[in-house]
């Protein structure tokens, strides 16, 4: 086993709530009951979601870098960037989904001695969540689904913490590693919420767990 999937499954343990076990259904139902609540609109939602279909702005993120210019020059950089976008699939080379895609390079930017990493053919098109999770500074990436901004919410809508201790604690035991301000930014919703006497939750949704 290689260093980096004992790292991984290392964590894998330390993962002690998981969005994976989630049915189709419970996402259904879990949306749903936010719309119904109030917290957010159909049209917001659908909203939101069409924007993560837009594809990737590869003309400002990949044509405009200096970098990849130099090999196709300034004047046909788009051209050629245009064309290797609509050759691709649409999807995440990686997941399948077609929101959030960012340009990634096969070949880390970071690494030297390899002049045609900023060639079109070391492009591929990865989700912004599958795109993080080949940092090495994220050693727990893709053990659990959801990114962590959405994680931070899943954990406080879903579990409905009663304090920001407990809030934090399952933060932590769900794998997240950032620093603890974030957390601290996340629970404002619930701060928010309370003022409106809409947290926690009254009444029990099929969303949520007894």
């Amino acid at each position: 086993m290689s260093a980096k999937k004992a790292t991984k499954a290392k964590a894998s343990k330390s993962i002690v709530l998981s969005d994976r076990d989630w049915p189709e259904e419970r996402w259904r139902e879990l949306l749903a009951d936010l719309v119904g609540r109030g917290f957010v609109t159909w049209q917001h939602a659908t909203a939101l979601v069409l924007g993560h279909l837009n594809p990737p702005q590869v003309g400002t993120q990949v044509a405009s870098k200096a970098e990849v210019q130099a090999h196709y020059g300034k004047g046909k950089t788009w051209q050629a960037v245009k064309a290797w976008l609509y050759a691709q699939s649409g999807k995440c080379s990686k997941c399948g989904t077609r929101l959030e895609l960012q340009a990634h390079h096969v070949i880390p930017q970071e690494t030297r001695h390899k002049p045609r990493k900023h060639h079109l053919e070391n492009f591929a098109l990865l989700c912004r969540r599958c795109n993080v999770i080949q940092r090495a500074s994220h050693k727990k990436g893709g053990l659990t689904f959801l990114t962590a901004e959405s994680a931070l919410m899943w954990l406080l809508f879903v579990r409905q913490p009663a304090t920001y201790d407990e809030f934090k604690k399952l933060c932590r035991e769900y794998g997240l590693t950032m620093a603890d301000i974030r957390f601290q930014e996340a629970w404002a919703m619930a701060v928010w919420l309370k003022k409106e006497g809409k947290y926690p939750f009254t009444g029990q949704s099929a969303a949520y767990p007894k």
